[in-house]
């Protein structure tokens, strides 16, 4: 072997030796991601969707009407139903899935088996929007709803509470919208009347 070759092979082992005590040094590298409850990306935890559902007026008034526990949200669609719609809530593993509570044929008026159940629903037949519940808490009633546009851009989703009478939450400018809403009335509005987002 060559002064040179042998010169270059000692280089060689020279820096495979630095690259292992830097690894040892600053470990693993960490994902910047934010954590999937807390994001709008976090369709993976959502992949589980509740077969076909039909109306169950009993269950669904002792969690919506006269006497229900005021911190229980419940849902109205003020515009489209649930009739197409995938209704995908957070499987927890070893636990039971998660079951919704419809209170007639409509299919608008709804809310799910217990207040922490977070889920998504997806309206296929409506642009593909989705709406996202998640972080329930107890003490409050809060919850962070989100919104997000599909591929068809002329479908609008927006939601309103029962503070005041605006839109908290809409996707005509956006991608997709996070809001914290703390009202017992969730309103949802799934329409044909939006455009372009700019943002």
């Amino acid at each position: 072997m060559t002064r040179a070759s042998t010169s270059a092979a000692n280089f060689g082992l020279l820096l495979v030796a630095l690259v292992l005590m830097l690894h040892s040094v600053v470990g693993e590298p960490t994902s910047r991601h934010v954590p999937h409850h807390l994001s709008p990306r976090g369709d993976d935890r959502y992949k589980y969707c509740l077969p076909k559902f039909t109306p169950n007026y009993a269950d669904y008034k002792a969690r919506c009407e006269a006497g229900s526990d005021l911190k229980h949200t419940c849902f109205i669609q003020w515009a489209g139903d649930l009739k197409n719609a995938e209704v995908c809530p957070y499987v927890v593993p070893l636990h039971a899935m998660s079951k919704l509570m419809i209170k007639d044929d409509t299919m608008k008026d709804f809310a799910m088996e217990n207040p922490t159940d977070s889920f998504k629903i997806t309206y296929p037949h409506f642009g593909g929007v989705s709406f996202l519940f998640e972080n329930f808490d107890n003490k409050t009633g809060c919850k962070d709803i989100t919104l997000r546009s599909g591929k068809n851009i002329s479908w609008r989703l927006w939601v309103s509470d029962d503070d005041g009478n605006g839109k908290d939450i809409d996707t005509l400018n956006y991608k997709w919208t996070i809001k914290t809403l703390c009202s017992k009335w969730i309103h949802i509005h799934v329409k044909q009347d939006g455009w372009p987002f700019t943002t």
